[in-house]
């Protein structure tokens, strides 16, 4: 676990929206431009010093520790998951744990939950928002389509599934059409289509008319980084 702390972040219908996020360790994926590869460490490594030396900082958790540390912030009742990639973990057990909150849960529609986590049921994804980010040409990794083939009859049937491509400026045009490709080849509802700026900046997300103007032209949602507006690079605790 990487970190956990109150913070106004969200997707779709939740932007703005005063969340706790969870910051899962593992991912499965190494984008070329990934924002966090501190959270890169397999569960296999040690936690050591070389490993805090590189800028790792996380600690293991028990689901009771992990409850009680978001109960710490009271008066907030929505979940961020995030990673890493948070469905290499099962999540129902923290929504169980946690009965007054809501949650989303942000992946890279690598993985099919309820294939992996013996506890993971079809209904369960209905407790659960689902933010779902495609790593593909862009950020130098390559679609698991079984997988987005899933999320995507997702999306037509949950009404909070949604679609988030990032997008950097100098390369829009080959990234706004591998996104493109994407919700033509999965079928995904275009207003469930989200297209962020890359960056880690402040000024990376300020006045990205380029983007709203491409949002705008082809139907899609446009999301901020918000916490990246409002922190800029740091860290959570």
């Amino acid at each position: 676990m990487n970190e956990v702390y109150p913070c106004l972040q969200g997707e779709g219908a939740n932007v703005g929206l005063p969340s706790v996020l969870v910051r899962f360790q593992i991912c499965n994926l190494r984008c070329t431009w990934c924002d966090t590869p501190y959270t890169h460490t397999r569960a296999s490594d040690p936690v050591d010093a070389a490993d805090l030396s590189k800028g790792q900082k996380f600690k293991r958790m028990a689901l009771e520790e992990l409850v009680a540390e978001i109960q710490t912030h009271a008066s907030l009742r929505h979940l961020i998951l995030s990673g890493g990639e948070p469905t290499m973990h099962n999540l129902v057990p923290i929504m169980d744990a946690l009965k007054d909150h809501t949650a989303e849960v942000e992946t890279n529609g690598t993985r099919i939950p309820h294939k992996e986590h013996a506890g993971f049921a079809i209904t369960d994804y209905a407790r659960f928002q689902w933010n779902v980010s495609p790593k593909g040409n862009n950020a130098g990794e390559v679609w698991n389509r079984d997988a987005l083939a899933f999320w995507g009859e997702l999306s037509r049937s949950h009404p909070a599934v949604f679609f988030k491509f990032v997008v950097r400026q100098a390369n829009a045009e080959a990234d706004v059409g591998e996104a493109e490709s994407c919700v033509a080849a999965f079928g995904v509802p275009r207003d469930r289509v989200m297209l962020m700026a890359e960056g880690t900046s402040v000024d990376s997300q300020v006045g990205q008319t380029w983007l709203h103007d491409i949002c705008l032209a082809r139907g899609f949602r446009y999301t901020p980084r918000l916490h990246v507006l409002l922190f800029g690079p740091r860290r959570g605790v």
